[in-house]
């Protein structure tokens, strides 16, 4: 209670931060009076108090204040609706498709757009102006700009010798993106450029979804995807990243899944029953990567330019299709978002 206090001596009026710290409050105090105030706020006085120099202190706690500390939707913090476990025909149905001047514009329909991003992680922007920085602008509509050792922005194109899969015009599998590093990015940005290839159609689906299929179905599968670790790694060019998670993983981020960034040195091996572990995690694995490219859960758009999507890395799983370089050009800008 004496931790509470939020009197202009506790707590500074400006910043709004403490001026003590919890670990300063001797282990035996003591109150000098208790008392109900009119407007049914509680008055407490500290005796020898801490903070004043061993004078009493005087705090105040209103009712709101009081019930708030007992009452888990936290009054006063705004809280978020719950999120759409979307199959593809439910998305399709779905609001995902905006206008970059509503975007822009901070209007009911960027507030909607938001929306159908938290609800859904998924979110698709039309008519947006051919620049190479047109993707920062709309990324700084929801955050700041992600710098990551690609880069502030990146281009996703074609090219000989690429150092990552995503630069090549082979068929990309469903996976998220930078699971190797500390703190994956939250939201990635793809605004296209060109694409007058053949193919090349982008694929999503919708990982929390699965995981909720994996969570009803047997318990084996489940299990052995949210105990047993992956290793991710990336080794080029001097960059140097490995991040261990398990596949399933907890409450705020249920889904860890990005095969083509997998170590072949994996800890799954590393045991008196490596191979029986390894097994198990196999077989749930592949049922895993069942359900996520069953077509009743996978989203496919292929980006005309002009176009930019939106989703949330640590839920919509992404990929793509193969495409023909000598049928034309695909250029796709991208960006991350923390």
């Amino acid at each position: 209670l004496r931790d509470a206090c939020e009197c202009d001596k506790c707590v500074d009026p400006h910043s709004g931060q403490k001026n003590f710290g919890t670990t300063e409050i001797p282990d035996q105090i003591s109150t000098k009076s208790i008392q109900r105030l009119g407007d049914a706020s509680l008055q407490v006085v500290w005796e020898n108090d801490f903070h004043s120099a061993g004078e009493p202190h005087t705090s105040v706690y209103s009712a709101k204040a009081i019930r708030s500390w007992f009452n888990r939707s936290r009054e006063g913090f705004p809280s978020l609706p719950n999120i759409t476990l979307w199959d593809k025909q439910l998305f399709a149905a779905s609001q995902h498709m905006v206008k970059y001047d509503d975007w822009i514009s901070e209007g009911p329909n960027f507030h909607a757009a938001m929306a159908q991003l938290h609800n859904y992680g998924l979110v698709f922007i039309d008519g947006v102006p051919k620049s190479e920085e047109s993707v920062v602008t709309i990324a700084n509509q929801i955050g700041h700009v992600m710098e990551t050792f690609y880069g502030r922005t990146w281009d996703v194109r074609s090219k000989p010798e690429a150092e990552n899969v995503a630069y090549t015009s082979t068929f990309l599998g469903l996976h998220q993106d930078l699971l190797y590093t500390r703190d994956p990015p939250r939201i990635q940005l793809l605004h296209c450029l060109e694409n007058t290839c053949e193919g090349g159609e982008s694929i999503f689906s919708d990982s929390h979804r699965v995981a909720n299929l994996m969570e009803l179905g047997p318990s084996r599968y489940f299990e052995a995807l949210r105990r047993r670790a992956v290793r991710y790694h990336y080794k080029k060019d001097g960059h140097f990243y490995e991040s261990l998670r398990t596949i399933l993983g907890n409450m705020a981020n249920p889904v860890f899944w990005s095969p083509p960034f997998q170590s072949p040195d994996q800890p799954l091996l590393r045991s008196q029953i490596g191979s029986e572990y390894y097994t198990a995690w196999l077989v749930a694995a592949k049922k895993f990567r069942e359900l996520l490219e069953d077509e009743k859960y996978l989203y496919e758009y292929k980006l005309k330019p002009g176009q930019c999507v939106i989703f949330d890395n640590l839920r919509v799983l992404h990929g793509r299709r193969t495409f023909d370089t000598t049928s034309g050009s695909r250029w796709l800008k991208g960006t991350y978002v923390s």
